[in-house]
């Protein structure tokens, strides 16, 4: 049961890190059940490739006849289990206000007994190379690991991008290069870093505008593109409800990938309960995995 649970999971995701993610296992391991299964069945089930996991014709079939039923035995065991009642969450603060927090009635809809302890951290603050704190239960941090006594997942590939409320694009003062930001007003965040690496990888020169806002908080920054006061640097995951609600707009199509993005992040040795297995599960299936090797 535990290798056809792997293989289910495996089948729905695609992604050997992510299924190793969700079951609180190590990459190895998901890949030693797999082979393990197939080995039994004495069947390939799947293709590795570089971008992932891709289901062979019988891997298919298994999927399509069993992976309802396994979800369905998953559910009826953990219901029968001791359910932790709370659950602390530090979060960053950038991901808390402009895309978690809409999301948390969701999960509440599905976990009803389970209290959220909710703490914020600093936004976008990276925590590349800094320890964790260790006294939460399941924190989501920017940056980049290692970070070690803890396990991370990758949420999504992050991109950088110029954002702007649409109300500026319909003003006087055009906008449809980087050679026009000089006539609007540049908001930085902090020691204006984000502005010069996105006008380098654009190949644009290093402009400045003589109204310039600098401001050192990435929410601030946000807050103030969406009320029109000028161009501001955003991302794919903390501008995603601004841009689909036509609140903010992408004056130009250059976008900037990074290494940093945000990560969920728990205990390495600490046994996870079911309320921090249910959360990490809930998020992931949220959010599209990002494409790793599949090894």
């Amino acid at each position: 049961m535990d290798l056809l649970r792997t293989f289910t999971l495996a089948a729905t995701h695609l992604n050997v890190s992510r299924t190793a993610s969700v079951l609180f296992l190590t990459p190895s391991a998901v890949s030693r059940q797999l082979k393990m299964l197939e080995e039994q069945m004495q069947v390939q089930l799947f293709v590795r490739t570089n971008r992932g996991l891709c289901l062979t014709d019988p891997g298919q079939q298994l999927y399509a006849q069993i992976h309802e039923s396994i979800a369905q035995i998953h559910l009826a065991t953990t219901a029968l289990l001791p359910v932790q009642k709370s659950l602390s969450l530090l979060v960053d603060a950038a991901f808390a206000h402009t895309w978690l927090v809409k999301r948390l009635p969701q999960f509440k809809q599905r976990y009803p007994s389970i209290e959220l302890d909710l703490r914020l951290g600093g936004s976008m603050q990276t925590l590349t190379g800094q320890p964790l704190q260790a006294g939460v239960d399941v924190l989501i941090v920017y940056g980049a690991p290692p970070w070690p006594g803890f396990h991370s997942e990758p949420l999504l590939p992050f991109q950088e991008f110029p954002v702007c409320s649409p109300t500026l694009l319909q003003g006087g003062a055009p906008l449809r290069s980087p050679a026009d930001l000089p006539q609007h007003t540049m908001i930085h965040e902090g020691d204006r870093s984000t502005w010069r690496r996105w006008l380098a990888a654009a190949h644009a020169s290093p402009w400045e505008s003589e109204r310039s806002i600098v401001a050192h908080d990435s929410l601030t920054c946000l807050s103030m593109a969406v009320a029109g006061e000028g161009v501001a640097i955003g991302d794919n995951l903390t501008c995603a409800d601004y841009l689909a609600s036509g609140q903010l707009v992408k004056p130009f199509a250059k976008d900037l990938a990074l290494q940093e993005t945000f990560h969920l992040v728990v205990h390495q040795e600490k046994d996870p309960g079911n309320a921090v297995q249910s959360f990490c599960n809930w998020l992931l299936e949220l959010l599209p995995p990002p494409q790793l090797t599949g090894a």
